[in-house]
Order: C-alpha cells, then sequence, then structure tokens
C-alpha cells in the first residue's frame, strides 16, 4: 500500500476549506507520477479531482475561482466483485 502525506490523506481540509474525500486510484493526466484525489469545497458541496501536489493550496473551481480540476472517474468491478 502506497504511503500517503498528510496532505492526502481522507478528511484532511486546506486553509481554503476543500477536503479529501478519497484517493481515487488514477494517475494524473496533468503531472506525471502523481496520483487524482477527490476533494469536496466546504462552502458550496462542489466535488473535484486534484494531484496530489496541489491538495494543499486548492480552491474551489465552482465558489472560489480556483483551476478546473482533473477528471473524476470510477473504477470498474473487480474480477472477484
Amino acid at each position: 500500500m502506497p504511503r500517503t502525506a498528510p496532505t492526502t490523506t481522507p478528511g484532511f481540509v486546506n486553509q481554503n476549506g476543500q477536503m479529501v474525500v478519497r484517493d481515487t486510484g488514477f494517475g494524473s493526466e496533468t503531472f506525471p507520477g502523481q496520483r487524482v484525489y477527490q476533494l469536496r469545497c466546504g462552502k458550496c458541496g462542489n466535488e473535484y479531482g486534484a494531484n496530489g501536489t496541489d491538495v494543499f493550496k486548492r480552491l474551489c473551481p465552482e465558489c472560489q475561482g480556483g483551476a478546473v480540476g482533473e477528471k473524476l472517474r470510477e473504477r470498474g468491478p473487480g474480477l472477484f466483485g
């Protein structure tokens, strides 16, 4: 299991009110070598993706004028479930 930084741990809330919901398990399309995390805005509830290097400083793209987030994708059903 990969080691996560405190800023990418689910439940972490950055100084702009953006909370980490989960690690999506997908790699970043804009920052190779980074993973995409699902964030939720504490002000408007918008959910979007962000790479691990941006979590600590993200602003919501809906209500705070932040950059467009990374695409959120869902994993398909696994072989055994």
